[in-house]
């Protein structure tokens, strides 16, 4: 059996690409070694640039929507910053990445789930892929599985990534405390190195996490009942609370694509350095995949292409995140007495996690002001 092409994972970056290549016309398997619908940890925050890089009925999928963030350091002195309008709206990933193999399916694309690729071989300008006791030909294979990815593990690609650890949990809690943070999105840092701990109201209960870029991180999971012990979170003995490793692309000469291949998604390593957000460039990378792949069919230009826009596209912002996670993580008690004293600096950081800002944006705003704050100095 022959494809043109075929996508190794059903998450938001391997189901876009699908569902853009098969309304395209070309003939393509999506594969996900799970069944689906299938839970992943994930707070589950659909940033503003998000939304524009979703498909139509997606709204139906929002358990709340939240005009508020409010920053801690280490779960004190919190500072709250309120919009008009939301900025981030909740949902669950299992039901988004349901709703987007649906969409892919939709489109024309054949979806397997509990179908897991063992093999990848490229050979003869083809790929050859296989699972169990099939095999397929196809002209181009997509890697969007994940953090572990098989197919960046069998092909010659050059992915240079850092990897974050996070766990979370979706935790039950009375009305009274959903209530509470209803509308709302916590942040607290400064009892994790690299990273922060975060609380997402859904419509029945909290997703909860911590996570971290530093490899030093251990003993997450006593980090994460101090974080809700200290936030009164109610703990039982049933919470069941999932791990996750976080992929982030170090800025570089990095190759994404190989003669038949590309990677997308997390799978690329693209997960913002500071934020830990994968879905933005989840969804960006499928269809930016979509697009090279579609015009190599046609004869048009080579996967190389691909590799580029990621390198124009989205490594500039990825690099600057890096230089404001090492400042923000390193110096927590300065960055928070900073953001106390100057609201505007938290509501620019909030603007540019949502995409209303840049990173570089951000880093230029925040070297100004360190001249100016040196310039003070005696």
């Amino acid at each position: 059996m022959s494809f043109d092409v075929v996508v190794c994972g059903a998450g938001p970056a391997g189901s876009t690409a699908a569902r853009e290549l098969a309304q395209a016309g070309l003939k393509v398997l999506l594969c996900e070694k799970d069944k689906l619908p299938r839970y992943k940890p994930c707070g589950g925050g659909l940033t503003k640039k998000v939304w524009g890089e979703l498909p139509p009925g997606w709204e139906s999928l929002v358990e709340d929507a939240a005009h508020r963030v409010i920053f801690y350091h280490r779960e004190k002195q919190p500072l709250e910053v309120t919009f008009e309008a939301p900025v981030v709206k909740l949902i669950m990933r299992d039901r988004l990445d349901l709703f987007l193999v649906e969409k892919a399916c939709a489109a024309g694309a054949e979806v397997r789930d509990g179908f897991k690729i063992e093999r990848v071989v490229e050979e003869g300008g083809k790929v050859k892929v296989y699972a169990g006791r099939e095999s397929f030909v196809a002209r181009v294979i997509i890697g969007a599985d994940g953090a572990r990815s098989l197919v960046a593990r069998q092909l010659p690609f050059r992915p240079s990534r850092a990897l974050g650890v996070a766990l979370e949990c979706e935790l039950p809690v009375p009305h009274g405390v959903l209530d509470k943070y209803r509308q709302s999105l916590v942040l607290s840092y400064g009892n994790i190195r690299g990273g922060y701990a975060w609380i997402f109201p859904k419509a029945s209960h909290l997703s909860v996490g911590i996570g971290s870029f530093d490899r030093k991180v251990q003993d997450l999971k006593s980090l994460f009942y101090r974080f809700c012990r200290n936030m009164d979170l109610p703990l039982t003995s049933g919470m069941r609370y999932r791990g996750a490793i976080l992929p982030s692309v170090i800025p570089g000469e990095v190759s994404l694509n190989t003669s038949n291949g590309l990677l997308v998604g997390d799978a690329a390593g693209l997960v913002d350095p500071f934020s830990g957000e994968g879905l933005y460039y989840a969804l960006r990378s499928g269809r930016l995949a979509a697009v090279t792949v579609l015009s190599f069919c046609e004869g048009k230009g080579g996967l190389k292409e691909y590799s580029e826009a990621i390198a124009s596209q989205l490594l500039p912002h990825f690099y600057h995140a890096h230089r404001i996670a090492k400042v923000v993580y390193a110096f927590t008690p300065l960055v928070h007495r900073l953001v106390l004293a100057n609201k505007e600096l938290a509501r620019r950081l909030v603007e540019v996690l949502c995409g209303e800002r840049t990173y570089p944006e951000l880093w230029e705003y925040l070297y100004a002001r360190y001249q100016i704050f040196r310039r003070t100095l005696p």
